[in-house]
Order: C-alpha cells, then structure tokens, then sequence
C-alpha cells in the first residue's frame, strides 16, 4: 500500500503531492487518520469538493482544512483551478490549488522538549526576501541576470497579508485583494480601475464588497463615458506619462495627477489603484512616482508585460519598493501567447503583482 511506502521511506522533510479529483475526501481522510502528515514538511493539495455543475460542497471542505490546521499545516499559497468555474457563478470555482507547510521545521523539532524549546524552533525564522540591488551591482548584470533576477523578484513575497481574496472573475479579468483589516477599504473609499476590456467585474465586485466609488478607464473600448451603476463611472481615458492624444490608436491619455484634478481627488486617498495597461505600466508608474501622485495610493494591483526585460524594468520596480510598497501577492497570467519556456519552469511575459503600502 502507499501509505505503508511512505511511512517506510520518510525522514520528516518531505513533499507530499495530492491531486485525486473526486477522490479528494477519501484520499484526504486516510492520510489524517493514517498519521501519513506526521512525517510531512509540505502539503501540496488540490481540493476538489463538488464539480462545475452541483456546485461546491463547503462544509466537507472546511472539515478538512481545519483537520489539516490542527495537524499543524498552514497554508502560504493558493491557485484557483479554472475547469471547476461554476456553471451557475463565472466568480467561483470547486477546485483550488493549495501550498502548506508545516509550521516547525521537523528536522529541528526536538518532541523530547518542552512547549517553550519548539517555540524557540519556530522563531529561527529568514524574514528576509529579494531586493534589487544599487545600480552599481546592476550595471555588471548581463541579460540573463537581468531577466533572471526580474522573475525572480516579482514571484517573491515581501509581506504577509493574512486574507487575499478574489474579487470578479476566476479568469482574467478578476483581481486578488488584501482584506486585513489595515489595508482593506473603508468607507468612503475610493478605486481607480485602469483597463477593462469590456470585463467589470472586479469593478462590480469592490462596489459589492466594500461600497467604494470606482472610475474605470479604457480608452480602446471606444465608449464615451457613462455611469454603469451607482458607484461605478466609466471613462473612455487612459493612463500614460503625458496628458494627450496617442498618436498610435488615437487615444486620450493622461497622467494620474491631472485624472486626479479633473475628478476632484486631488487630497484623496485611492485604497485600490488597478493597472493593466499592455505596457503602458512601463512609462506610467515612472510619472505617478516624479509627480507624487502615487502616494496617495493604498493597494496597487499592477500587470507587469514584458516579452524582454530591460534595465529600466529593474530600476521602476526597485523605486514601487522604494516608495513604500511591497509585494504580498502575484499570478502568473498563463495565457499561451504569454508563455515563455524556462529550463526547468514555465515563465510568462505577464505578471499580476499585488502591493501593499507600509
């Protein structure tokens, strides 16, 4: 039997994969009930409770994951799966993907100490994590390095938020938030939406969730601007380093500092500024950072493009963190287009990144 493989074969640092289906419940009940979790240092699980058409059962669910949180797991990542998305709800899905980890180390846990010995344990913790370095290190990269160390730092987590939920659609088009209780929106809050595509349902959803006023901008819509809902305005404008017309497609760009005037928020705080531009990230964020717009600016949501990354990449990230923000969440966007072939791993030219202001 595998369970009898495991127990023969485990040291207590090893990575134990669930991926059954509908066999989640049963497979999960056994490896509670066997002790299999005893030995483990990560739990890696994708929890399919229900299916697209009868829904999710959420009770079955929660009786596992507090089974797991009393084993001593915690969890520090999570994917939704896209082919469990309801039939009935395009913002749910009955299947996620999980990352845990147990919360002491097994090969420094000693079960002869004391309570207080384990929590010394836990506290030998690396609260460090990746930051970009001088430009005087950065000069002597090479291109590999470059796109190397960009990955690398917009798949690393600087800070922890507690709660990250999903607000809109599973798929593209919803965006992930910090709901703890010092960054989450309270009212009167206020969001600006950049790119939309037709797809408001992020927009739609922090009405739902916190009542904000949300501005959504898409000058490619090719709509004049219109008030979709109570809370909700439309504005065909988009963001760029200059207030003008893009001479490429025609469009009306402008700086966040003039939005911010022409709006009448000058002196307001923006608890959630959402930026998937195609690019145009590249040449804004420099301009909002120059004029001080930025710092009104609690959550910034950003989808970073780049088919080739340069320098400069490195150097706007490095002045996001500079300015106070750091990164608690991303998503790699796995669309086909966006998919670049790593050595050992898929990477994407699109990276959701997820920022908190400290």
């Amino acid at each position: 039997m595998w369970s009898e493989v495991v127990n023969y074969v485990s040291a207590g640092q090893d990575v134990l994969i669930i991926d059954v289906g509908y066999l989640t419940e049963k497979v999960v009940d056994h490896v509670i009930k066997n002790g299999l979790l005893n030995k483990m240092q990560q739990l890696s699980i994708r929890i399919s409770y229900g299916d697209p058409k009868s829904g999710i059962k959420y009770l079955a669910a929660l009786k596992h994951l507090k089974k797991l949180f009393e084993a001593g797991f915690r969890i520090y990542w999570s994917r939704p799966e896209l082919t469990g998305i309801l039939q009935n709800n395009k913002n749910r899905t009955s299947c996620v993907y999980l990352d845990m980890i147990y919360n002491v180390c097994r090969s420094l846990q000693d079960t002869t100490k004391h309570d207080k010995d384990v929590n010394i344990i836990q506290n030998r913790t690396d609260h460090t994590y990746l930051v970009i370095p001088d430009d005087q290190a950065l000069s002597k990269l090479n291109n590999k390095e470059i796109t190397e160390l960009y990955i690398r730092y917009l798949t690393s987590v600087q800070i922890h938020c507690k709660e990250v939920i999903r607000l809109g659609s599973v798929t593209d088009g919803g965006w992930n938030v910090c709901h703890d209780k010092s960054y989450r929106p309270s009212l009167p809050c206020l969001v600006y939406s950049f790119g939309i595509n037709w797809d408001f349902s992020f927009d739609a959803a922090i009405v739902e969730a916190y009542s904000c006023d949300v501005h959504s901008f898409d000058p490619s819509m090719q709509r004049t601007d219109f008030r979709r809902a109570g809370h909700i305005w439309f504005h065909n404008l988009g963001l760029g380093n200059k207030t003008e017309i893009y001479r490429k497609d025609k469009w009306k760009i402008s700086t966040l500092k003039d939005i911010y005037s022409d709006l009448g928020h000058k002196s307001t705080t923006v608890d959630i500024l959402k930026i998937d531009i195609e690019a145009m990230e590249w040449i804004s964020i420099p301009n909002m950072i120059q004029t001080g717009a930025i710092v009104n600016v609690r959550q910034l949501l950003v989808e970073f493009h780049a088919y080739s990354v340069l320098l400069q990449h490195l150097y706007i990230l490095r002045s996001i963190y500079n300015e106070g923000f750091r990164i608690y969440w991303y998503h790699r966007n796995p669309g086909k287009r966006n998919i670049i072939q790593g050595k050992f791993v898929e990477n994407t030219a699109c990276y959701e990144v997820y920022f908190i202001r400290i």
